[in-house]
């Protein structure tokens, strides 16, 4: 008999916040007039305490906790947009408008050891002093708790659709780059660093939670042995039934959809309130087994495909499982 997984699911509630957007139309743009927290939040952080690193690495994560937060980053800029706040008056959007058109922009840029603010205004940029750039990172920043990791600033993916969930999952101590500059974004997802994320997101610990070595005959050389037969305790790799792991395999998309929807139903996820329908018109080139759990994850909205098919198949890149787990555990953190 399996054993369900009892740890408790890694929380991202650290990362949310919101924030609304103000317009002041004067020729000196007071940012404090049209930048507001919507949370009674109150933070100041000292600009030289912030490297250009670090403010990427937290904007891309609030980027992915606030809907309305746009960010764009280049090798040499990182830009921040606001649509107008709908719940401005008619007069303010009005001036929000002849300001900043229908987006605000603010441009960061590295300045020696820490960076520099601009602002997009009737076409022209325009510098930000330190107490307008204080203004903007303390409401960007409503939790200051984020305590963030050395590293993870991955020149390859800067401007990736995943850098977001490539960040999250790093802070998390999920994920970690192929070097200390690269990550690697569109490399292959192997049988073992699957179980290892999954592992790693589990909350369980390879000493105290190991009650013996895993069925598969490969595993004597893996570093990861430990956390493979600890995820086969509890029933999460299931589909990896031969006699060997192969851990330095690629894994499918079908795998991983099947490993991830036994993660879910393990951290106590009820699923049995959520459609098993598999609208992909390819399911009959998919293993039996996957069928209900690629459609589980597609009616959470956790997986996609491709005009209709989700290729089961096919390999899967280390950005599409950045994604597809950072949304994973955004569901078990809503749920709690």
């Amino acid at each position: 008999m399996k054993k369900t997984l009892l740890a408790g699911a890694l929380s991202i509630a650290c990362f949310t916040g919101g924030f609304g957007v103000h317009a002041n139309a004067q020729e000196n743009i007071d940012v404090a007039s049209f930048i507001h927290s919507k949370q009674d939040v109150a933070v100041v952080i000292p600009l030289q305490s912030m490297t250009y690193q670090d403010l990427y690495k937290k904007l891309l994560i609030s980027k992915l906790a606030i809907e309305e937060h746009g960010i764009v980053t280049t090798k040499n800029s990182i830009t921040a947009k606001f649509s107008v706040d709908p719940e401005l008056s008619a007069q303010e959007q009005k001036e929000f408008k002849e300001l900043f058109g229908n987006t605000m922009q603010i441009k960061f840029t590295p300045s020696g050891n820490s960076f520099k603010g601009e602002i997009l205004s009737e076409g022209k940029w325009i510098p930000l002093d330190n107490k307008q750039l204080n203004t903007v990172i303390t409401d960007l920043f409503l939790d200051e708790t984020i305590d963030l990791k050395p590293g993870g600033y991955f020149t390859d993916a800067i401007g990736h659709w995943a850098e977001s969930y490539i960040q999250v999952l790093y802070q998390l101590d999920i994920i970690s780059g192929t070097s200390a500059t690269t990550f690697n974004p569109n490399g292959q997802v192997t049988r073992g660093q699957l179980a290892t994320m999954i592992f790693r997101a589990s909350g369980l610990d390879a000493n105290k939670d190991y009650e013996g070595p895993a069925s598969y005959k490969d595993l004597a050389k893996f570093a990861g042995a430990k956390e493979v037969a600890i995820l086969e305790e509890y029933g999460l790799i299931d589909i990896f039934d031969g006699a060997n792991f192969e851990p330095n395999k690629p894994a499918t998309r079908e795998e991983m959809a099947f490993v991830v929807a036994k993660y879910l139903e393990s951290m106590d996820y009820d699923v049995s309130k959520v459609s098993k329908n598999n609208p992909f018109t390819d399911k009959n080139k998919m293993r039996p087994e996957t069928v209900e759990a690629i459609g589980l994850l597609k009616q959470l909205s956790v997986i996609d495909g491709v005009k209709g098919q989700f290729n089961p198949k096919g390999n899967l890149t280390r950005a599409e499982f950045s994604k597809i787990l950072t949304l994973t555990l955004v569901l078990l953190d809503d749920e709690e």
